[in-house]
């Protein structure tokens, strides 16, 4: 008899998720518990494990089609045994006049398949270890022909890269692999500009023509379908204001490089930390941005926790992962937690609950490029705080003349919660404690 494998419920207020990969085939053995399809929904992946065991006798949807949760995914055909192999050794059971049946059972089977030009068992390809990689980097290999599990990643933590799956398909070694680089994702200071243009990235989608020339359509990813659908409730719902300032924060580098030490043997602090911990003290005595809005109610929910989302470019799309209790963190605490983040996203191993609960969101698109931003509000939180690029000025002190580092910041906030008064003395306190890290050490 055939079970329906539905798609589960994967969380509070999920209604659907877009199937990222299928991980078996009509015919394939498929045991309890075994990984059968990675949906993604809510801007992460989750790996869906089959509750029962027999052979998938039908599949009903395909990779990319977004499903509703309890749509039926797949049919398993129960077998009495739960698996190919259950059934083989009963058949070898009872057929033991064959010479062959003791050989396979003394031959042990093998771990794995390195070659991806060698044809695999029904199977095998669901049960063995999967590659990390991007989903249009699986795509690619899909499109060229190359078993995208069987390469050694050249990125960080072994990651399959786009030029790992070109040189696999050309029939060379894998790329150079990157040297692992500390996890800094609130970089102070922007990496320095490409010398070099970079090559233009694949689109991926249907190819046509409008009434100027060539186009290509590409339906949104689940990832980005929930960015679009919070952006344009934030936008639609929540008055904005941004205001912007700077910060001196010539002493605090200086404190960053004393603690690293002359010899580099002291703790790597990055500048995102400081800026958290001042955050924690500053959203306790500005408790109306430590808040979210009830638009039903019409109140104002302050929260008693300060939980800290930090908005992040990742392989699937722009993820919020939050630190809970942040204020409960030393600067030291609050720096392994970004660099946990960091490897996180870095290797696409975040759940959705990583990205839940936060109370205020920090995005630092400085690390990237720009100066001043107006941010949009993550819904339903009434603040989030943008962070320039740093910038090194000439400035005029005692009639001398200083070479000093500033941040410009940015605070966009929910006009219904706070009004520009409170927005400037939050600022202002943010401002105080980044400029004089002496603050900082007594709080």
């Amino acid at each position: 008899m055939a079970q329906e494998f539905r798609l589960p419920d994967l969380g509070e207020g999920i209604t659907e998720g877009q199937i990222v990969r299928i991980m078996c085939k009509k015919g394939d053995a498929i045991t309890e518990d075994q990984t059968i399809m990675e949906v993604e929904t809510d801007k992460a992946a989750v790996e869906i494990p089959s509750p029962f065991a027999g052979v998938a006798s039908e599949i009903l949807v395909s990779e990319g089609q977004t499903v509703a949760v309890g749509e039926v995914l797949l049919k398993i055909e129960e077998t009495n045994g739960s698996s190919s192999a259950g059934a083989a050794s009963k058949s070898s059971d009872d057929a033991p006049a064959k010479k062959s049946a003791p050989a396979r059972q003394e031959s042990p089977a093998p771990a794995a398949i390195s070659s991806s030009t060698t044809k695999e068992p029904a199977g095998l390809e669901a049960t063995r270890t999967r590659a990390a990689a991007a989903p249009a980097v699986r795509k690619l290999a899909r499109q060229m022909g190359v078993d995208i599990d069987s390469l050694t990643g050249s990125g960080p933590g072994g990651r399959v890269l786009r030029e790992d799956v070109e040189s696999a398909a050309a029939g060379g070694s894998p790329a150079p692999s990157r040297a692992a680089q500390p996890a800094q994702p609130m970089p102070a200071t922007p990496p320095p500009a490409a010398t070099a243009l970079a090559e233009p990235p694949v689109i991926e989608g249907t190819p046509g023509q409008d009434n100027w020339g060539a186009i290509i359509k590409s339906p949104l990813s689940q990832i980005r379908k929930t960015i679009a659908r919070q952006m344009s409730k934030s936008v639609s719902t929540i008055p904005h204001v941004t205001q912007t300032d700077e910060i001196d924060i010539t002493l605090l580098d200086a404190m960053r490089h004393e603690l690293r030490g002359e010899d580099g043997s002291g703790p790597r602090v990055t500048m995102m930390a400081f800026i958290l911990r001042t955050l924690c003290h500053c959203l306790r005595t500005h408790p109306v941005f430590n808040a979210s809005f009830d638009d039903e109610r019409e109140e104002i929910i302050y929260k008693q926790y300060v939980n800290i989302g930090i908005a992040v470019d990742s392989p699937r799309g722009l993820v919020v992962p939050v630190i809970r209790d942040a204020d409960k963190l030393s600067v030291l605490g609050l720096s392994h937690e970004l660099s946990k983040i960091a490897q996180k996203v870095r290797d696409v191993q975040f759940g959705i609950e990583d990205l839940r609960g936060g109370t205020f969101t920090v995005t630092n698109y400085g690390a990237i490029g720009g100066i001043y931003g107006t941010p949009i509000i993550n819904h339903p939180e009434v603040a989030i705080l943008g962070v320039g690029r740093t910038q090194e000025r000439l400035h005029m002190e005692d009639e001398e003349l200083q070479t000093r580092l500033y941040m410009p910041i940015s605070l966009s906030f929910d006009h219904r919660a706070a009004d520009g008064a409170q927005a400037a003395r939050f600022m202002n306190d943010i401002v105080a404690h980044l400029s004089n890290p002496a603050l900082l050490m007594i709080k």
